[in-house]
Protein backbone atom coordinates (compact mmCIF):
# COMPACT_ATOMS: atom_id res chain seq x y z
CA UNK A 1 0.00 0.00 0.00
CA UNK A 2 1.36 3.15 -1.03
CA UNK A 3 0.37 6.53 0.93
CA UNK A 4 1.94 10.27 -0.73
CA UNK A 5 4.12 8.00 -2.39
CA UNK A 6 5.27 6.28 0.72
CA UNK A 7 5.37 2.74 1.19
CA UNK A 8 3.46 1.05 3.97
CA UNK A 9 2.24 -3.00 4.78
CA UNK A 10 -0.99 -3.41 5.86
CA UNK A 11 0.49 -4.51 9.32
CA UNK A 12 1.97 -0.94 9.54
CA UNK A 13 -1.28 0.63 8.87
CA UNK A 14 -3.33 -1.61 11.52
CA UNK A 15 -0.97 -0.78 14.08
CA UNK A 16 -1.05 2.74 13.49
CA UNK A 17 -4.49 3.19 13.31
CA UNK A 18 -5.04 0.81 16.93
CA UNK A 19 -1.94 3.24 18.49
CA UNK A 20 -4.43 6.05 17.85
CA UNK A 21 -7.29 4.49 18.82
CA UNK A 22 -5.63 3.27 22.13
CA UNK A 23 -4.23 7.35 22.56
CA UNK A 24 -7.71 8.39 21.83
CA UNK A 25 -9.10 6.06 24.52
CA UNK A 26 -6.79 7.18 27.32
CA UNK A 27 -6.53 10.69 26.29
CA UNK A 28 -10.65 10.64 26.84
CA UNK A 29 -10.06 8.03 30.22
CA UNK A 30 -7.85 11.70 31.41
CA UNK A 31 -10.16 13.81 30.45
CA UNK A 32 -12.88 12.11 32.56
CA UNK A 33 -10.71 11.56 35.65
CA UNK A 34 -10.07 15.66 35.54
CA UNK A 35 -13.89 15.96 35.17
CA UNK A 36 -14.62 14.48 37.79
CA UNK A 37 -11.96 16.57 40.26
CA UNK A 38 -13.31 19.54 38.52
CA UNK A 39 -16.73 18.63 39.65
CA UNK A 40 -15.69 17.12 43.05
CA UNK A 41 -17.82 14.26 42.20
CA UNK A 42 -16.65 10.85 44.21
CA UNK A 43 -17.07 7.22 43.19
CA UNK A 44 -14.98 3.97 42.40
CA UNK A 45 -12.02 4.38 40.33
CA UNK A 46 -13.00 4.07 36.80
CA UNK A 47 -10.94 2.03 33.99
CA UNK A 48 -10.45 3.02 30.87
CA UNK A 49 -13.07 2.19 27.78
CA UNK A 50 -15.67 0.57 30.08
CA UNK A 51 -15.23 3.02 33.68
CA UNK A 52 -17.27 1.22 36.32
CA UNK A 53 -18.30 -1.96 34.55
CA UNK A 54 -16.00 -4.48 36.25
CA UNK A 55 -17.13 -3.02 39.91
CA UNK A 56 -20.82 -3.46 39.54
CA UNK A 57 -20.64 -6.72 37.56
CA UNK A 58 -22.29 -9.88 39.14
CA UNK A 59 -24.24 -7.60 42.25
CA UNK A 60 -27.26 -6.71 42.38
CA UNK A 61 -28.32 -2.88 41.85
CA UNK A 62 -30.25 -1.94 44.73
CA UNK A 63 -26.60 -3.38 46.81
CA UNK A 64 -24.44 -1.38 44.12
CA UNK A 65 -26.76 1.71 45.19
CA UNK A 66 -26.60 1.50 48.97
CA UNK A 67 -22.67 0.55 48.64
CA UNK A 68 -22.46 4.06 46.93
CA UNK A 69 -24.38 5.71 49.26
CA UNK A 70 -22.41 4.19 52.21
CA UNK A 71 -19.23 4.82 50.77
CA UNK A 72 -19.56 8.01 49.00
CA UNK A 73 -22.71 9.78 50.50
CA UNK A 74 -25.66 10.96 49.11
CA UNK A 75 -23.93 12.38 45.71
CA UNK A 76 -21.91 9.52 43.62
CA UNK A 77 -20.59 8.98 40.03
CA UNK A 78 -20.59 6.06 37.47
CA UNK A 79 -19.37 5.28 34.43
CA UNK A 80 -20.29 2.64 31.87
CA UNK A 81 -18.40 3.42 28.18
CA UNK A 82 -19.61 7.07 27.44
CA UNK A 83 -22.19 7.47 29.39
CA UNK A 84 -21.66 8.53 33.30
CA UNK A 85 -24.38 8.93 35.71
CA UNK A 86 -24.45 11.02 38.93
CA UNK A 87 -26.53 9.09 41.50
CA UNK A 88 -28.76 10.69 43.75
CA UNK A 89 -29.67 9.55 47.04
CA UNK A 90 -30.92 12.03 49.08
CA UNK A 91 -34.73 12.89 48.82
CA UNK A 92 -33.95 16.93 49.43
CA UNK A 93 -32.22 16.90 46.28
CA UNK A 94 -33.67 15.39 44.26
CA UNK A 95 -36.93 17.31 45.46
CA UNK A 96 -35.59 20.41 44.20
CA UNK A 97 -34.40 18.53 40.89
CA UNK A 98 -38.08 17.18 40.02
CA UNK A 99 -39.68 20.12 41.40
CA UNK A 100 -37.94 23.52 42.50
CA UNK A 101 -35.41 23.43 40.03
CA UNK A 102 -37.25 21.37 37.94
CA UNK A 103 -36.69 23.50 34.39
CA UNK A 104 -32.63 23.18 34.66
CA UNK A 105 -33.57 19.57 34.91
CA UNK A 106 -36.70 19.19 32.54
CA UNK A 107 -35.52 15.98 30.21
CA UNK A 108 -35.03 12.76 30.80
CA UNK A 109 -32.00 10.96 29.29
CA UNK A 110 -32.35 8.90 26.04
CA UNK A 111 -29.41 7.78 23.75
CA UNK A 112 -30.62 10.08 20.92
CA UNK A 113 -28.18 8.89 18.11
CA UNK A 114 -29.30 4.84 19.58
CA UNK A 115 -33.20 5.55 19.75
CA UNK A 116 -35.58 4.03 17.22
CA UNK A 117 -38.28 5.89 15.56
CA UNK A 118 -41.07 6.26 16.34
CA UNK A 119 -39.70 6.02 20.00
CA UNK A 120 -37.71 8.57 19.99
CA UNK A 121 -40.95 10.60 19.65
CA UNK A 122 -42.48 9.79 22.82
CA UNK A 123 -43.18 11.66 26.23
CA UNK A 124 -40.56 10.12 27.62
CA UNK A 125 -37.61 10.94 24.63
CA UNK A 126 -38.98 14.34 23.93
CA UNK A 127 -37.23 17.34 24.85
CA UNK A 128 -38.09 20.90 25.60
CA UNK A 129 -40.42 22.57 24.38
CA UNK A 130 -41.46 20.09 22.29
CA UNK A 131 -42.19 18.18 25.58
CA UNK A 132 -44.19 20.59 26.81
CA UNK A 133 -46.60 21.46 23.72
CA UNK A 134 -46.85 17.24 23.68
CA UNK A 135 -47.90 17.42 26.99
CA UNK A 136 -49.92 19.86 27.49
CA UNK A 137 -51.77 18.39 24.32
CA UNK A 138 -52.19 14.98 25.47
CA UNK A 139 -52.70 15.51 29.89
CA UNK A 140 -56.49 15.77 29.29
CA UNK A 141 -56.89 12.67 27.60
CA UNK A 142 -55.97 11.52 30.78
CA UNK A 143 -58.32 13.69 32.94
CA UNK A 144 -60.53 12.26 35.82
CA UNK A 145 -63.53 12.76 33.62
CA UNK A 146 -61.73 10.90 30.64
CA UNK A 147 -61.04 8.01 32.32
CA UNK A 148 -64.37 7.22 34.18
CA UNK A 149 -65.34 7.18 30.28
CA UNK A 150 -63.50 3.83 29.88
CA UNK A 151 -64.82 2.61 33.09
CA UNK A 152 -67.30 0.01 31.19
CA UNK A 153 -63.82 -1.41 28.91
CA UNK A 154 -62.16 -2.17 31.90
CA UNK A 155 -65.56 -3.59 33.65
CA UNK A 156 -65.51 -5.64 30.47
CA UNK A 157 -62.01 -7.08 30.89
CA UNK A 158 -62.11 -7.66 35.02
CA UNK A 159 -64.93 -9.74 33.97
CA UNK A 160 -62.62 -12.23 31.11
CA UNK A 161 -59.39 -11.93 34.29
CA UNK A 162 -62.30 -13.38 37.39
CA UNK A 163 -64.06 -16.16 34.49
CA UNK A 164 -60.07 -17.36 33.98
CA UNK A 165 -59.46 -17.22 37.27
CA UNK A 166 -62.59 -18.96 38.67
CA UNK A 167 -61.70 -21.94 35.80
CA UNK A 168 -58.13 -22.20 37.39
CA UNK A 169 -59.95 -22.58 40.88
CA UNK A 170 -62.38 -25.01 39.86
CA UNK A 171 -59.97 -27.24 38.57
CA UNK A 172 -57.75 -26.55 41.69
CA UNK A 173 -55.03 -25.17 39.54
CA UNK A 174 -52.76 -23.26 40.52
CA UNK A 175 -52.07 -19.53 38.67
CA UNK A 176 -49.03 -17.92 36.93
CA UNK A 177 -50.08 -14.38 38.25
CA UNK A 178 -48.01 -12.67 35.50
CA UNK A 179 -49.75 -14.60 32.98
CA UNK A 180 -53.52 -13.52 34.07
CA UNK A 181 -52.54 -10.21 35.19
CA UNK A 182 -50.87 -9.58 31.78
CA UNK A 183 -53.70 -10.46 29.98
CA UNK A 184 -56.39 -8.76 31.69
CA UNK A 185 -53.75 -5.14 31.64
CA UNK A 186 -53.25 -6.23 27.52
CA UNK A 187 -57.23 -5.84 27.31
CA UNK A 188 -57.81 -3.08 28.98
CA UNK A 189 -54.90 -1.09 27.52
CA UNK A 190 -56.08 -2.39 23.37
CA UNK A 191 -59.18 -1.18 24.35
CA UNK A 192 -58.75 2.22 26.12
CA UNK A 193 -55.62 3.08 23.92
CA UNK A 194 -57.22 1.44 20.45
CA UNK A 195 -60.81 0.58 21.19
CA UNK A 196 -59.96 -2.91 20.06
CA UNK A 197 -61.39 -5.72 22.08
CA UNK A 198 -58.98 -8.58 22.34
CA UNK A 199 -59.20 -11.75 24.64
CA UNK A 200 -55.46 -12.59 25.31
CA UNK A 201 -55.96 -15.12 27.87
CA UNK A 202 -58.24 -17.55 25.17
CA UNK A 203 -55.98 -16.03 22.29
CA UNK A 204 -52.38 -15.89 23.26
CA UNK A 205 -51.07 -15.90 19.84
CA UNK A 206 -52.89 -13.59 17.98
CA UNK A 207 -50.56 -11.12 16.56
CA UNK A 208 -51.52 -8.20 18.57
CA UNK A 209 -51.29 -10.16 21.73
CA UNK A 210 -48.13 -11.97 20.71
CA UNK A 211 -46.18 -8.51 19.29
CA UNK A 212 -47.16 -5.98 22.46
CA UNK A 213 -45.37 -8.42 25.16
CA UNK A 214 -42.26 -8.19 22.79
CA UNK A 215 -42.03 -4.13 22.50
CA UNK A 216 -40.02 -3.90 25.84
CA UNK A 217 -38.57 -7.33 25.68
CA UNK A 218 -34.88 -6.14 25.19
CA UNK A 219 -32.83 -6.39 28.33
CA UNK A 220 -29.95 -3.86 29.37
CA UNK A 221 -27.42 -6.38 29.57
CA UNK A 222 -28.19 -7.63 25.69
CA UNK A 223 -24.73 -7.77 24.45
CA UNK A 224 -25.69 -5.49 21.52
CA UNK A 225 -26.70 -2.64 23.90
CA UNK A 226 -23.69 -2.87 26.00
CA UNK A 227 -21.38 -2.72 22.49
CA UNK A 228 -23.26 0.31 21.51
CA UNK A 229 -23.00 2.09 25.07
CA UNK A 230 -19.19 1.15 24.86
CA UNK A 231 -18.69 2.11 20.87
CA UNK A 232 -22.08 5.02 20.35
CA UNK A 233 -20.57 6.12 17.36
CA UNK A 234 -20.81 2.53 15.67
CA UNK A 235 -23.85 1.62 17.32
CA UNK A 236 -25.53 5.13 16.08
CA UNK A 237 -24.26 3.98 12.37
CA UNK A 238 -25.94 0.35 13.29
CA UNK A 239 -29.06 2.30 13.98
CA UNK A 240 -29.22 5.01 11.66
CA UNK A 241 -27.65 3.11 9.18
CA UNK A 242 -28.38 -0.27 9.19
CA UNK A 243 -31.54 -0.08 10.89
CA UNK A 244 -30.96 -2.02 14.02
CA UNK A 245 -33.43 -1.69 16.81
CA UNK A 246 -31.51 -2.03 20.32
CA UNK A 247 -33.96 -0.97 22.89
CA UNK A 248 -37.07 -2.58 21.15
CA UNK A 249 -38.55 -5.31 19.02
CA UNK A 250 -38.56 -3.80 15.29
CA UNK A 251 -40.75 -6.33 14.42
CA UNK A 252 -43.12 -5.17 17.39
CA UNK A 253 -42.79 -2.01 16.81
CA UNK A 254 -43.34 -2.12 12.70
CA UNK A 255 -46.67 -3.68 13.51
CA UNK A 256 -48.25 -1.44 16.06
CA UNK A 257 -46.87 1.50 13.66
CA UNK A 258 -48.73 -0.01 11.10
CA UNK A 259 -51.95 -0.84 13.51
CA UNK A 260 -52.31 2.69 14.78
CA UNK A 261 -51.67 4.48 10.91
CA UNK A 262 -54.57 2.09 9.84
CA UNK A 263 -57.23 3.18 12.33
CA UNK A 264 -56.25 6.89 12.01
CA UNK A 265 -56.78 6.98 8.41
CA UNK A 266 -59.91 4.56 8.71
CA UNK A 267 -61.41 7.37 11.44
CA UNK A 268 -60.82 9.92 9.26
CA UNK A 269 -62.34 8.74 6.26
CA UNK A 270 -65.34 7.74 7.99
CA UNK A 271 -65.55 10.93 10.17
CA UNK A 272 -65.65 8.60 13.46
CA UNK A 273 -64.64 11.16 16.49
CA UNK A 274 -67.17 10.18 18.75
CA UNK A 275 -65.35 7.21 20.49
CA UNK A 276 -63.95 7.30 23.62
CA UNK A 277 -60.28 5.54 23.21
CA UNK A 278 -57.48 7.56 24.32
CA UNK A 279 -56.22 7.41 20.79
CA UNK A 280 -59.43 9.40 19.80
CA UNK A 281 -59.08 11.98 22.22
CA UNK A 282 -55.74 12.47 21.44
CA UNK A 283 -56.65 12.97 17.87
CA UNK A 284 -60.05 14.99 18.74
CA UNK A 285 -57.40 16.96 21.01
CA UNK A 286 -55.25 18.74 18.30
CA UNK A 287 -53.87 16.56 15.58
CA UNK A 288 -52.82 16.78 11.57
CA UNK A 289 -50.73 14.44 9.60
CA UNK A 290 -47.64 16.51 9.92
CA UNK A 291 -45.98 16.52 6.16
CA UNK A 292 -42.94 18.78 5.78
CA UNK A 293 -45.01 21.29 5.10
CA UNK A 294 -47.53 21.35 8.30
CA UNK A 295 -44.40 20.69 10.91
CA UNK A 296 -43.19 24.17 11.60
CA UNK A 297 -46.71 24.78 11.94
CA UNK A 298 -47.94 22.50 13.67
CA UNK A 299 -45.04 23.16 16.67
CA UNK A 300 -46.25 26.74 17.15
CA UNK A 301 -50.23 25.60 16.43
CA UNK A 302 -49.74 23.58 19.30
CA UNK A 303 -51.14 20.37 17.49
CA UNK A 304 -49.73 17.01 17.38
CA UNK A 305 -47.73 15.40 14.67
CA UNK A 306 -48.21 12.02 13.13
CA UNK A 307 -45.05 11.20 14.44
CA UNK A 308 -46.24 12.29 17.95
CA UNK A 309 -49.13 10.52 18.08
CA UNK A 310 -47.27 7.36 16.78
CA UNK A 311 -44.95 7.20 19.81
CA UNK A 312 -47.69 8.10 22.01
CA UNK A 313 -49.76 5.35 21.39
CA UNK A 314 -46.86 2.67 20.95
CA UNK A 315 -45.48 4.14 24.62
CA UNK A 316 -48.50 4.47 26.38
CA UNK A 317 -49.65 0.85 25.23
CA UNK A 318 -46.77 -1.01 26.07
CA UNK A 319 -45.44 1.09 29.52
CA UNK A 320 -49.39 0.30 30.15
CA UNK A 321 -49.40 -3.32 29.94
CA UNK A 322 -45.91 -3.79 31.45
CA UNK A 323 -46.55 -1.60 35.10
CA UNK A 324 -49.97 -2.73 35.94
CA UNK A 325 -49.49 -6.11 35.08
CA UNK A 326 -46.16 -6.32 37.24
CA UNK A 327 -48.59 -4.24 40.17
CA UNK A 328 -51.41 -6.70 39.78
CA UNK A 329 -48.80 -9.87 40.13
CA UNK A 330 -46.76 -8.31 42.90
CA UNK A 331 -50.20 -7.85 44.78
CA UNK A 332 -52.09 -11.40 44.59
CA UNK A 333 -48.63 -12.42 45.73
CA UNK A 334 -49.15 -10.29 48.83
CA UNK A 335 -52.53 -11.31 49.23
CA UNK A 336 -51.62 -15.23 49.28
CA UNK A 337 -49.02 -14.58 51.94
CA UNK A 338 -50.88 -11.98 53.88
CA UNK A 339 -54.24 -13.61 54.76
CA UNK A 340 -54.55 -11.19 57.16
CA UNK A 341 -54.29 -8.35 54.70
CA UNK A 342 -56.88 -10.66 52.35
CA UNK A 343 -59.59 -10.89 54.55
CA UNK A 344 -59.50 -7.18 55.81
CA UNK A 345 -59.73 -6.28 52.53
CA UNK A 346 -62.58 -8.82 51.42
CA UNK A 347 -64.28 -6.93 54.26
CA UNK A 348 -63.87 -3.61 52.52
CA UNK A 349 -65.33 -5.23 49.17
CA UNK A 350 -68.47 -6.75 50.65
CA UNK A 351 -69.69 -3.28 52.37
CA UNK A 352 -69.12 -1.39 49.52
CA UNK A 353 -70.07 -4.34 46.55
CA UNK A 354 -73.16 -6.58 48.68
CA UNK A 355 -73.85 -7.81 45.42
CA UNK A 356 -71.83 -9.69 42.86
CA UNK A 357 -73.46 -9.07 39.89
CA UNK A 358 -73.21 -5.25 39.77
CA UNK A 359 -70.64 -3.35 37.87
CA UNK A 360 -67.81 -1.79 39.55
CA UNK A 361 -68.41 1.80 39.63
CA UNK A 362 -65.52 4.38 39.55
CA UNK A 363 -67.23 6.71 42.08
CA UNK A 364 -67.38 3.51 44.43
CA UNK A 365 -64.03 1.87 44.25
CA UNK A 366 -62.43 5.40 44.83
CA UNK A 367 -63.77 5.75 48.35
CA UNK A 368 -62.62 2.14 49.43
CA UNK A 369 -59.57 3.67 52.08
CA UNK A 370 -58.19 -0.25 52.65
CA UNK A 371 -57.75 -0.81 48.76
CA UNK A 372 -55.72 2.16 48.52
CA UNK A 373 -53.70 1.40 51.15
CA UNK A 374 -53.09 -1.86 49.93
CA UNK A 375 -52.16 -0.93 46.53
CA UNK A 376 -49.55 1.99 47.67
CA UNK A 377 -48.00 -0.42 50.11
CA UNK A 378 -47.80 -2.99 47.59
CA UNK A 379 -46.34 0.37 44.96
CA UNK A 380 -44.06 1.07 47.40
CA UNK A 381 -42.48 -2.64 48.85
CA UNK A 382 -42.49 -3.74 44.46
CA UNK A 383 -42.09 -0.26 42.16
CA UNK A 384 -43.10 -1.95 38.77
CA UNK A 385 -40.48 0.81 37.57
CA UNK A 386 -37.08 0.78 39.38
CA UNK A 387 -34.70 3.49 38.01
CA UNK A 388 -35.39 7.04 36.73
CA UNK A 389 -33.20 9.54 35.63
CA UNK A 390 -33.15 13.39 34.64
CA UNK A 391 -30.95 15.31 32.92
CA UNK A 392 -28.80 18.72 33.79
CA UNK A 393 -30.04 20.18 30.76
CA UNK A 394 -28.56 23.85 30.55
CA UNK A 395 -25.47 25.11 32.42
CA UNK A 396 -24.02 23.42 35.37
CA UNK A 397 -25.65 23.49 38.17
CA UNK A 398 -24.83 23.70 41.59
CA UNK A 399 -27.16 22.67 44.51
CA UNK A 400 -26.68 22.29 48.19
CA UNK A 401 -22.61 22.35 47.33
CA UNK A 402 -23.19 19.31 44.69
CA UNK A 403 -22.55 19.99 41.06
CA UNK A 404 -24.42 18.84 38.46
CA UNK A 405 -22.52 19.71 34.98
CA UNK A 406 -24.54 20.14 31.57
CA UNK A 407 -25.71 17.44 30.05
CA UNK A 408 -25.02 15.23 32.31
CA UNK A 409 -27.20 12.22 33.70
CA UNK A 410 -28.95 12.37 37.00
CA UNK A 411 -30.16 9.02 38.50
CA UNK A 412 -31.86 7.67 41.18
CA UNK A 413 -33.48 4.29 42.41
CA UNK A 414 -37.20 4.47 43.43
CA UNK A 415 -36.39 0.70 45.59
CA UNK A 416 -33.96 2.49 46.71
CA UNK A 417 -36.15 5.83 48.48
CA UNK A 418 -38.46 3.20 49.48
CA UNK A 419 -36.42 0.46 51.59
CA UNK A 420 -32.93 2.21 52.10
CA UNK A 421 -33.20 5.55 53.01
CA UNK A 422 -34.95 5.29 56.65
CA UNK A 423 -38.50 6.65 55.57
CA UNK A 424 -39.98 3.59 56.06
CA UNK A 425 -39.78 1.18 59.55
CA UNK A 426 -39.15 -2.73 58.76
CA UNK A 427 -39.35 -1.70 54.75
CA UNK A 428 -39.17 -5.38 54.09
CA UNK A 429 -42.70 -5.83 55.92
CA UNK A 430 -45.89 -5.52 54.16
CA UNK A 431 -47.83 -2.80 56.24
CA UNK A 432 -51.07 -1.24 54.37
CA UNK A 433 -51.29 0.97 57.58
CA UNK A 434 -48.06 2.94 56.48
CA UNK A 435 -50.39 4.61 54.47
CA UNK A 436 -53.64 5.71 56.50
CA UNK A 437 -54.41 9.36 56.37
CA UNK A 438 -52.66 9.66 59.89
CA UNK A 439 -49.31 8.11 58.73
CA UNK A 440 -49.09 9.73 55.13
CA UNK A 441 -49.00 13.29 57.18
CA UNK A 442 -46.77 12.42 59.17
CA UNK A 443 -43.87 12.38 56.22
CA UNK A 444 -42.78 14.64 52.83
CA UNK A 445 -45.31 13.03 50.47
CA UNK A 446 -42.11 12.99 47.71
CA UNK A 447 -40.70 9.76 49.64
CA UNK A 448 -43.28 7.58 48.10
CA UNK A 449 -42.69 7.85 44.06
CA UNK A 450 -43.44 5.08 42.06
CA UNK A 451 -44.95 7.04 39.63
CA UNK A 452 -42.35 9.86 39.80
CA UNK A 453 -42.85 13.47 40.77
CA UNK A 454 -43.15 16.78 39.07
CA UNK A 455 -44.04 18.48 35.93
CA UNK A 456 -42.55 15.20 34.56
CA UNK A 457 -44.11 12.33 36.19
CA UNK A 458 -46.22 9.75 34.88
CA UNK A 459 -49.15 10.97 32.90
CA UNK A 460 -50.74 7.53 33.56
CA UNK A 461 -51.18 6.86 36.91
CA UNK A 462 -54.58 7.26 37.60
CA UNK A 463 -55.38 5.20 34.41
CA UNK A 464 -52.93 2.73 35.95
CA UNK A 465 -54.49 2.82 39.81
CA UNK A 466 -58.29 2.29 38.31
CA UNK A 467 -57.18 -0.24 36.25
CA UNK A 468 -55.60 -2.23 38.94
CA UNK A 469 -58.31 -1.37 42.02
CA UNK A 470 -60.99 -2.47 38.94
CA UNK A 471 -59.36 -5.82 38.76
CA UNK A 472 -58.80 -6.54 42.31
CA UNK A 473 -62.53 -5.77 43.90
CA UNK A 474 -63.79 -8.02 40.62
CA UNK A 475 -61.62 -10.74 41.35
CA UNK A 476 -62.00 -10.25 44.83
CA UNK A 477 -66.04 -10.28 44.91
CA UNK A 478 -65.60 -14.14 44.08
CA UNK A 479 -62.52 -15.23 44.79
CA UNK A 480 -59.04 -15.27 46.97
CA UNK A 481 -55.44 -15.83 46.83
CA UNK A 482 -54.03 -18.06 48.53
CA UNK A 483 -50.66 -19.81 48.95
CA UNK A 484 -50.10 -23.24 46.95
CA UNK A 485 -46.89 -25.61 46.88
CA UNK A 486 -45.39 -23.82 44.37
CA UNK A 487 -45.64 -20.48 45.85
CA UNK A 488 -42.20 -18.60 46.80
CA UNK A 489 -41.33 -17.94 50.54
CA UNK A 490 -39.37 -15.03 48.84
CA UNK A 491 -39.52 -12.83 45.77
CA UNK A 492 -36.41 -12.65 43.32
CA UNK A 493 -36.46 -9.77 41.97
CA UNK A 494 -34.49 -8.22 38.67
CA UNK A 495 -34.07 -4.84 38.95
CA UNK A 496 -33.70 -3.10 35.87
CA UNK A 497 -35.47 -0.11 34.34
CA UNK A 498 -38.24 -2.71 34.90
CA UNK A 499 -38.71 -4.16 38.39
CA UNK A 500 -39.85 -8.00 37.20
CA UNK A 501 -39.52 -11.71 39.07
CA UNK A 502 -37.46 -13.70 38.22
CA UNK A 503 -39.40 -16.70 38.09
CA UNK A 504 -43.05 -17.13 37.82
CA UNK A 505 -45.35 -15.89 40.56
CA UNK A 506 -47.14 -18.90 41.63
CA UNK A 507 -50.27 -18.71 43.48
CA UNK A 508 -53.46 -20.21 43.88
CA UNK A 509 -57.04 -18.78 43.76
CA UNK A 510 -60.42 -20.43 45.52
CA UNK A 511 -63.52 -19.87 45.36
CA UNK A 512 -65.28 -17.41 48.32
Amino acid sequence: MEVFGVSLSLWTVVTTVLLLWIISVIYEWLSHLAWRRKYKLRGDFPLPLVGNLFSVTGQKWEKVDDKMLEKYGPVSVITFGKFTTINVSDTGLLKKIFIKDHLNFQNRFTAESLDTWPMNQTLIALKGDQWKRVRHIVTPTFSTGKIKMMVKEMNYCAGLLTTGLMEKAKAGESIDSRKHFGCYTMDVIAGTAFGIRTDSYNNPDEQFVSLAQQVFGQSALNPLIMFAVFFPRIGSFMVQWLGVCLFYSKKALSFFTDVIKAIINERQEKGDTGRTDMLQLMMNANFEVGTEETKENSQSGKKLLLDELLGMGIVVFAAGYETTALLLTYLSYILATHPDVQDKLLKEVDQHFPSDDTEVRYDVVMEMPYLDQVICETLRMYPPVNKMNRVASKNDIEIDGHWFPQDTIIGFSIWQVHHSLGYYPEPEQFKPERFTHEEKAKRDPFVFMPFGHGPRNCIGMRLALLEAKIATVSVLRKLKFVKCPETAEHLDLIKETFMKPKNPVKVGVVVR
